[in-house]
């Protein structure tokens, strides 16, 4: 999947990528690992797949009637026993998917559906526990603070109770921004 052709390859070929998020929802931790690493490599590497892995996610959890984004928010959950690098590895495909995204319906049709799950409680959770993970807890901070210049805004910031402070520094253009939690 790392060459292009490979990759060409993954593109064509929807199911693939159903199956590898499929795979997010596995018992067994290097399955998982190993298949929300493959996801990020995917999403990355151009940023129109950000909008095939949603199409893929809608197919599969559509053929099972679940719930989209399910396997991810249930690794996130702080109760699931899932270790902090899965966590942040999911955490970061949800972030690096959205950031991907062209347009702003489909940026608020996937965190609606994150939000409809939990994602707030998720996160506060999270952020107010001493033991998260700096890794996790700088992607959470990221969701919950991001760049809307690219849908015509300014920078949106959730309502969540900080367990520790936070600092923003936004320089221009307003989709360099740095967060510092401290």
């Amino acid at each position: 999947m790392l060459f292009v052709d490979g990759m060409m390859g993954v593109i064509g070929h929807n199911a693939t990528v159903q199956w590898l998020y499929t795979l997010c929802g596995s018992l067994y931790r290097l399955v998982v690992k190993t298949a929300l690493k493959l996801l990020l490599v995917f999403v990355e590497y151009t940023e129109s797949n950000a909008q095939l892995l949603i199409q893929a996610i809608a197919a599969a959890e559509q053929a099972k009637g679940g719930l989209p984004w399910s396997p991810l928010v249930a690794i996130l959950e702080p109760d699931s026993g899932s270790d902090s690098e899965l966590q942040v590895f999911a955490m970061t495909l949800i972030n690096k998917t959205l950031a991907a995204l062209p347009d702003q319906d489909s940026f608020y049709d996937v965190t609606d559906c994150l939000e409809q799950q939990g994602m707030e409680r998720i996160i506060t959770q999270h952020m107010a526990g001493k033991g998260t993970d700096p890794g996790l807890r700088h992607q959470l901070t990221i969701y919950e603070v991001r760049p809307r210049s690219q849908f015509g805004g300014g920078l949106c910031c959730s309502f969540v109770q900080w367990a520790t402070p936070l600092h923003l520094a936004v320089s221009p253009p307003l989709n360099n921004f740095t967060v510092i939690v401290q």
